[in-house]
């Protein structure tokens, strides 16, 4: 039964609603902006992305883009050409596969329903060019947007199962945020040596079998895990792996090696792969390694042993089989990882942002449509951010003082900016990089979100229900 309170609130509301005035949307380009926009979806001769890294615009004419993508996609040790769709006959394969799930109990019924995908999509190739390796020419990221395909659910359910083992491996590391705080405790002596090693094209190279393989290796050491529970999920993986097909160009091709970068268990299987390795080699370099962590395909140590000796572990680390190259830089003064600059000062490891190059002002503008709170909470996150990231104050002061120009380049109120900056710098460092505590809440009611989509009459419909929720409020139940 409703009670009057809800009944009272939904009229009170629905009355302010029928009162607003329904405007015709103004729009926030000019016309020759409309114009020009509209211009450019219709070319043909060029394509936009957004670079692979720094935030920014990429054009180019098509013709380069095609005969990058065209360069990438005739690697023959990785893609395939199909002579015909095949998404009839995988999609018949993979509801096989979920209805024998189904029958041995694994999948309920509403996991079914979920995972069952009757009207898929066909997955797209595209690729981000990376300007930050070549500006006149970037070579390009292979992408396969799977979202709505056959396999794009499964992929999701396999990475739900694949990540709390991902979690506890000896090497894992989550963020940013962890990375400095295993730093500050870090044994750095005179000598010592920080490296950085990349791994190229680390979900291209992964041999179906071996990145299986590494799975199976973390699942079966799971005593909770039944071995037909195994057995489905590595099926599963399998699945995706030899069915990963794709469209580009009036064109389908296969992948036939490594995993493609878009679907969802990508990241989960890649670091399990690397993971798996890493249990190989790491108890016998203990000595030397005096810290190893890895973000997927961005390894940190620091190395204990001479320059020599270090050389001899990567040549040994590029003997592997199973496809892993590596390309490493060392220091015993500074180096980038993630986001970071690493460096040594009087005999300690220290941090500060890293920026790159080729990185743009892309934070979004103040003029945008979304809620004032929300654009206001935009500077502080970033500033939030520099101060965790920087040991020394001064560098917390050089990088804010950028920070805050970027954003009033963005039409941020400078005053204001400033505001927070100062705010933010006499906060305690130490306190920011603590794991925050969830605070458990009473009553889930009180935290339910309220989402819609934008609409010019949102300030209005949000002020409606402010003004009035104090009627709710006044509901016993």
């Amino acid at each position: 039964m409703i009670s009057s309170e809800i009944t009272t609130f939904e009229q009170m509301v629905l009355s302010d609603l029928e009162k607003m005035e329904h405007k015709k949307n103004r729009d926030n380009l000019t016309h020759q902006e409309r114009k020009a926009l509209r211009e450019l979806m219709q070319d043909d001769d060029i394509v936009i992305k957004p670079a692979d890294k720094g935030g920014g615009i990429v054009i180019m004419t098509a013709d380069y883009y095609n005969n990058e993508a065209m360069r990438i996609l005739g690697d023959a040790t990785t893609y395939r050409h199909l002579k015909k769709d095949p998404s009839m006959d995988f999609k018949h394969i993979f509801h096989d596969y979920l209805d024998q799930g189904h029958l041995l109990g694994i999948l309920n019924n509403n996991e079914l329903k979920y995972l069952k995908i009757d009207h898929p999509k066909i997955p797209i190739f595209y690729f981000l060019p990376k300007i930050h390796k070549n500006l006149e020419n970037p070579p390009g990221r292979p992408i396969i947007s799977g979202i709505g395909s056959i396999s794009s659910r499964l992929s999701e359910y396999l990475d739900k199962q694949l990540q709390p083992y991902v979690t506890t491996t000896e090497t894992y590391l989550k963020d940013t945020i962890e990375m400095i705080n295993i730093l500050m405790d870090a044994d750095w002596k005179d000598g010592d040596i920080l490296v950085t090693s990349d791994v190229q094209s680390l979900y291209t190279i992964i041999p179906h079998n071996r990145g299986i393989e590494a799975a199976q290796f973390f699942l079966e050491k799971d005593n909770k895990l039944l071995p037909e529970q195994v057995d489905f999920i590595l099926k599963g993986i399998h699945l995706i792996l030899e069915h990963n097909y794709f469209w580009f160009l009036e064109e389908f091709y296969l992948q036939i090696s490594g995993t493609a970068m878009g679907t969802r268990f990508a990241p989960s299987f890649a670091n399990l792969f690397m993971a798996h390795w890493e249990n190989s080699f790491l108890s016998n370099w203990s000595t030397n390694l005096v810290f190893y962590r890895r973000y997927i395909d961005d390894i940190f140590f620091i190395w204990r042993g001479g320059e020599e000796a270090l050389k001899l572990f990567l040549d040994f680390l590029a003997t592997n089989d199973r496809g892993i190259i590596l390309t490493s830089n060392w220091s015993k003064t500074e180096v980038i990882f993630l986001d970071l600059k690493i460096f040594v000062e009087n005999d300690t490891i220290k941090t500060k942002t890293h920026f790159k190059d080729v990185d743009c002002n892309s934070f979004i503008e103040r003029r945008s449509c979304h809620l004032p709170q929300w654009l206001n909470a935009v500077p502080k996150g970033q500033f939030l951010r520099m101060k965790r990231n920087c040991t020394n104050i001064s560098d917390f002061d050089t990088q804010s003082t950028k920070l805050r120009s970027d954003f009033a380049d963005k039409g941020y109120n400078i005053h204001t900016l400033e505001d927070t900056r100062v705010e933010v710098r006499q906060m305690e460092r130490l306190d920011l990089l603590k794991k925050k505590k969830k605070n458990p809440i009473l009553n889930p009611m009180e935290s339910i979100p309220f989402i819609f989509s934008y609409n010019p009459l949102n300030k209005a419909i949000r002020r409606s229900i402010k003004k009035h929720w104090p009627i709710l409020q006044k509901d016993p139940i």
